[in-house]
């Protein structure tokens, strides 16, 4: 379990399981260690050296890291490190929640009273530009992240698109598709489902077809 913050003081809540035995205060290597980079940016927030921390956390939450997103979202919503930006926190916690991140729906929902509904918006955009961009590179444990945007993110809850997001994610056996799958079905008219098959099929087709 990687090591988590939470509150106002940023608590170390869980030891990482592989702590680095380095300093080092960049990611300015050829090769970084996902792990050993984890490790520096804990460390960093640990001795309070914030803007490594932040250096770090955001390489790895641009590389679909949930735990480091989260705890760049803290470190921003705090303005430790980098000034305080509630919208781009807002935009890392979500990411962070749909990736699995228990603790990250309570940090969105403070999140949401810090951020006017306009750029709650622009936000939610972002999310799904990331999403999706990263399901267009061949990412596909971002289909069911994708489809759960649907139903957590978005201001109202629309079923439909997370049942064919969650279809094709069934269809190609990833994780949390069948069950989230079966979870909407009841939400859909049934006039609608076929519908939403074919919208489905077609999706997993461009998805699977050779380029």
């Amino acid at each position: 379990m990687r090591a988590l913050f939470f509150g106002f003081f940023l608590t170390i809540t869980a030891s990482f399981s592989a702590l680095s035995d380095g300093h080092e205060d960049t990611l300015h290597q050829k090769v970084i260690d996902p792990d050993k980079a984890y490790s520096v940016a804990v460390e960093a927030v640990r001795d309070k050296r914030y803007t490594v921390a932040v250096e770090h956390f955001t390489k790895l939450a641009e590389q679909s890291q949930y735990d480091a997103q989260y705890n760049l979202a803290l470190l921003m919503k705090q303005g430790l490190g980098i000034p305080q930006n509630y919208p781009e926190a807002l935009k890392w916690t979500w990411l962070a929640h749909l990736g699995g991140v228990k603790k990250a729906q309570g940090l969105a929902d403070m999140l949401l009273d810090l951020v006017p509904e306009k750029r709650q918006d622009k936000t939610r955009d972002d999310v799904a530009e990331i999403l999706t961009a990263r399901i267009e590179s061949g990412d596909l444990t971002a289909l069911t992240q994708f489809a759960r945007f649907h139903l957590d993110v978005l201001v109202e809850p629309d079923y439909e698109t997370a049942y064919s997001w969650y279809s094709v994610a069934a269809a190609l056996k990833m994780r949390g598709g069948i069950r989230g799958r079966e979870n909407v079905i009841d939400e859909i008219d049934p006039e609608k489902l076929v519908e939403l098959q074919d919208e489905a099929s077609e999706i997993f087709q461009n998805l699977t077809s050779p380029k």
